[in-house]
C-alpha cells in the first residue's frame, strides 16, 4: 500500500474503459457501500481522465483531484486504497529521473452483478455493510434482472433470411478474405477489458500444508484458518516461509494455529533483527559527540561506567524506590530488540526517571524514537539535547523540544503570611446559641 504526502505528485491514467453505462447499477448499489461515495466519484473521474496524447510534463497533480472532488489528501488516499482493494484500480509508481515519481493508475471495468455475488469476499463485505435484509433484496433484484425475458410459442419455424440470400460476394472473397480485410481485422481487434477482481496476494496453500505437516498440523486446520492466515500475511507482508517461521514459536506443542498468539508475537518480534540492524547502522553513521560542561561530564562518566541494569538500580535506590522485573525487561529489550548502545540506554533511563518514578515501555520507546529521528545517537548528544530542553522550558520560550510525558499540573502553595485575616468579632454565648439553633417558628 502506497501513500505520499505531496499533493503536487503527478499522475496519469494508463488505459481507457469501454462504455460502462450498463454497469452503473452495479457500481452504485453493490460497490458504493464498500468504497463510499468519494470512491465512486474518484473512479468515474479517472475513467474520464484518460488522454493518451498528454505529455508527462503536462500531467495533472493530485491536488487537482482534491479540487474536483472537494476532499483532503488523506481522504483521497483512503478512497484510492478502497478502489485498489476491491479490484477496480491498480496503482503503479514510475520513477522518472527528470520529473520525479509519477503515479500511474490502471482501471478495471465494473464486473457483472453475478460475478460480484460469486466473489465471496465482496459479497460478505457487502452483507456486513448493508445488513442481511438489504443484502437479500439486492441479490434478488440483480438475479431477477439477469433472467432471460423471452416469450415462448409452440410450433415456431425459423424463416429468417441468411447472409448469402441477401448479399452477394465473390466466391474467393467469401472463402479467403483479401489482405485489406485481414489487416483491418488486426487493426480493430477487440481488446478484452480487464474486469475488477479482488486484489489478493496469491498464497501457495499446498506448500503451507506440506511444511506444517512436519509439525503435525493437519491440512484441515490450515483450511479452517485460511482467512486468518491470509489476513496476517497481507498485513505484515509475509511470504509463506516467513509466516511459518513466525508461527512456530507460538505452537508450544499444540497442533492448532492460534491467530491471536501469532499476531501478538508479530507485534513484538516482527522483523526484530532487521530493525535492530537498522538502528545499529544509524548509530554508526551519526557519531555526533558535542562537548559538555563539568557537571554533565560527571553524568557522562557515570553512564559510561555502569551497565544499564546497574545504572537503573542505582537511580531507583537513590530516589528511595526499587527496580521491578518489568523495568529490567524494558532495558533488556532496548538493547536486544532495538539495538541501542549501553551508554545511550543509561541516558535514556536517566531521562525517563526524571519525568516519572517508574520506567515504562511507552515513554522509553517514545524518547528513543524521537532521538533517532533527530540523529541523537551518542550519550553526549542526548545529554546536550536534554539540557537544552530544560533551559528552554525554564526560560518560557516556545518549546522546540517535545514533552515526553503528559503536562503536569502543580498545586500552588499558599503563602499564609500574605493572607489578610478578618478581625474577630465579640459575641456572647447566648447570641451564639441562638444563631446555631436557628429562628423560632414565629419568626419564619
Amino acid at each position: 500500500m502506497y501513500e505520499n504526502s505531496n499533493p503536487r505528485l503527478r499522475y496519469v491514467v494508463l488505459n481507457e474503459l469501454a462504455d460502462q453505462s450498463g454497469q452503473g447499477q452495479v457500481l452504485i448499489k453493490l460497490y458504493q457501500p464498500l468504497i463510499g461515495a468519494l470512491g465512486v466519484a474518484l473512479y468515474q473521474t479517472l475513467v474520464q481522465d484518460f488522454d493518451p496524447y498528454r505529455s508527462l510534463s503536462a500531467s495533472s497533480a493530485l491536488y487537482s483531484l482534491q479540487e474536483d472532488l472537494d476532499c483532503s489528501l488523506r481522504q483521497l488516499w483512503r478512497a484510492l486504497h478502497k478502489l485498489e482493494a476491491v479490484g477496480l484500480l491498480k496503482t503503479y509508481v514510475s520513477h522518472n529521473l527528470r520529473l520525479g515519481d509519477i503515479l500511474a493508475f490502471k482501471l478495471h471495468a465494473v464486473p457483472e452483478a453475478s460475478e460480484f455475488f460469486n466473489t465471496s469476499l465482496l459479497a460478505s463485505l457487502l452483507k456486513e455493510k448493508v445488513g442481511g435484509v438489504r443484502f437479500s433484496q439486492l441479490s434478488r433484484e440483480f438475479a431477477k434482472q439477469a433472467q432471460v425475458k423471452e416469450r415462448q410459442l409452440d410450433n415456431l419455424e425459423d424463416v429468417s433470411a441468411s447472409f448469402f440470400e441477401v448479399f452477394r460476394l465473390p466466391e474467393n472473397e467469401a472463402i479467403n478474405p483479401s489482405e485489406d480485410v485481414q489487416k483491418a481485422a488486426e487493426e480493430n481487434a477487440g481488446q478484452k477489458t480487464e474486469e475488477a477482481q479482488v486484489n489478493l496476494k496469491q498464497i501457495d496453500w499446498q506448500y503451507l500444508k506440506d511444511r506444517f505437516a512436519t509439525y503435525q498440523i493437519s491440512e484441515s486446520e490450515i483450511d479452517r484458518q485460511k482467512d486468518e492466515i491470509r489476513s496476517i500475511m497481507e498485513l505484515y507482508g509475509l511470504s509463506e516461509e516467513e509466516f511459518i517461521n513466525e508461527t512456530l514459536p507460538t505452537l508450544h506443542g499444540s497442533y492448532q494455529l492460534d491467530a491471536a498468539a501469532i499476531r501478538k508475537s508479530l507485534n513484538y518480534n516482527y522483523k526484530a533483527d532487521h530493525r535492530r540492524k537498522q538502528v545499529i547502522k544509524r548509530q554508526e553513521e551519526k557519531q555526533d559527540r558535542p562537548s559538555v560542561d563539568q557537571q554533565d561530564q560527571q553524568l557522562l562518566d557515570l553512564v559510561k561506567s555502569k551497565s544499564p541494569v546497574n545504572f537503573l538500580d542505582d537511580m531507583k535506590r537513590e530516589k528511595g524506590g526499587f527496580t521491578t522485573a518489568r523495568e529490567r525487561q524494558i532495558v533488556y529489550d532496548l538493547r536486544e530488540n532495538v539495538g541501542l548502545e549501553m551508554d545511550l540506554i543509561n541516558v535514556l533511563v536517566y531521562t525517563c526517571l526524571n519525568y516519572q518514578p517508574v520506567l515504562t515501555r511507552d515513554l522509553a520507546y517514545r524518547i528513543a524514537n524521537d532521538w533517532l529521528q533527530k540523529g541523537i545517537t551518542t550519550p553526549e548528544a542526548a545529554i546536550k539535547h536534554l539540557r537544552a530542553g530544560k533551559k528552554q522550558a525554564q526560560s518560557g520560550q516556545k518549546k522546540n523540544y517535545p514533552a515526553y510525558s503528559g503536562s503536569r499540573r502543580l498545586e500552588q502553595g499558599t503563602d499564609w503570611n500574605k493572607k489578610q485575616f478578618i478581625q474577630p468579632v465579640n459575641i456572647s454565648d447566648e447570641d451564639l446559641r441562638k444563631m446555631l439553633q436557628g429562628p423560632d417558628k414565629k419568626d419564619k
